[in-house]
């Protein structure tokens, strides 16, 4: 692993976007998303995507030049188009808009369509929480990788959800999760850290664990039958619950908003009306005012008195505290930020390859 300074990622994060065709303007809520989960740890979901993207750019499924915009708000519900761009673009939006909305009325759901992978679902939850409100995100995606529980093939993605809870004067509680036992793109991080996959994460066609990353690539994309098991991993140890979770976030994210389901054949028809035969993603965004249900002081001491009691219950192992959701990505953002952001090596020569091939700096091998 190399470490790299925040402003070192962030430079080659914009030079491939630049890359990309990607315009100045439209560049800054991908860098940050990017940068957020890079600095949490969520390895992922930073700049380890911009290979996957290129490839998506090359295929067509994605529109560089594509600008979100606000189709329809009716009472506390908004629609937005994400104009077939990057999933940030419009998941940026929906986010301000949810944030203005619910501190109006108390309450803002926000669905978008035409979108695309929108990074780490966090990102936004800790927006609309730092904005004192209570948040609730999710999204239906592309890659379909998900066996059902008792499935040979997949069906489901890795559908997301992250909610977020306001603390004033702290960072907010922020829970990410995929509904899956793992995210798709942290395989590739396995494969890049030449690291053996965790028991229990993939499966092949007859149901047996497999460990071995690259194998677990293979069944991840579709090469090889099988996939990633809902979170819970065996339906003993409670896959039925991930499963389920996996559903309702589609129920929300793709059937509420608009956007087509991944795990089954796309008709022709449906293909000729999305332009650019680009993928069509939802999302789905709910703001929450507590000041406008009760009253904020004491929501605000609700949740400190959790928060007191959580950490002053006694652990296992001294070394190893109960902690909060997110608290320790807040631990490793302050570290990375100190001493910078750990990249594979395997990583780091497939992105400088990718800059060269784009005509731009290669930062990260300067």
């Amino acid at each position: 692993m190399q470490l790299f300074s925040r402003v070192s990622v962030k430079s080659q994060i914009e030079a491939l976007l630049t890359g990309f065709g990607m315009p100045k303007s439209s560049q800054s809520s991908v860098v940050n998303g990017m940068l957020y989960a890079d600095l949490r740890g969520i390895d992922s979901h930073g700049i380890a995507l911009l290979p996957l993207y290129h490839r998506w750019l090359k295929e067509g499924s994605v529109d560089i030049s594509g600008q979100p915009s606000v189709v329809s708000r009716t009472g506390s519900a908004i629609t937005i188009d994400g104009g077939g761009n990057f999933g940030f673009l419009g998941a940026c939006l929906a986010s301000s808009e949810a944030i203005k909305l619910a501190k109006q009325t108390g309450v803002a759901a926000v669905t978008v369509s035409h979108s695309h992978h929108f990074g780490a679902a966090g990102f936004y939850a800790h927006q609309i929480a730092s904005a004192g409100l209570m948040a609730f995100v999710t999204t239906s995606t592309k890659v379909v990788c998900v066996v059902p529980p008792g499935a040979r093939d997949p069906v489901l993605g890795t559908n997301p959800l992250a909610y977020g809870v306001p603390r004033p004067g702290s960072e907010p509680i922020v829970f990410d999760i995929a509904t899956s036992t793992a995210a798709g793109n942290r395989i590739r991080v396995f494969k890049y850290q030449n690291k053996p996959m965790p028991e229990g994460w993939i499966v092949d066609g007859d149901g047996k664990t497999v460990t071995d990353a690259s194998r677990a690539e293979d069944i991840v994309y579709g090469r090889e039958r099988g996939g990633i098991t809902p979170l819970g991993s065996t339906l003993l140890l409670g896959s039925h619950k991930g499963y389920g979770l996996s559903l309702m976030t589609h129920f929300f994210a793709g059937c509420m908003a608009g956007g087509s389901f991944s795990g089954r054949t796309r008709l022709a028809e449906e293909k000729r009306n999305t332009p650019l035969g680009q993928d069509n993603i939802g999302h789905f965004f709910l703001a929450l005012d507590p000041k406008k249900f009760g009253g904020s002081s004491g929501f605000d001491a609700s949740v400190q008195e959790v928060v007191e009691s959580l950490h002053a219950t006694d652990p296992v192992d001294p070394d190893r505290p109960v902690m909060l959701p997110g608290e320790i990505e807040q631990r490793v953002m302050l570290e990375r930020n100190s001493v910078g952001i750990p990249i594979a090596g395997p990583l780091v020569d497939q992105i400088s390859q990718l800059a060269k091939s784009l005509g731009v700096a290669s930062i990260l091998d300067m």
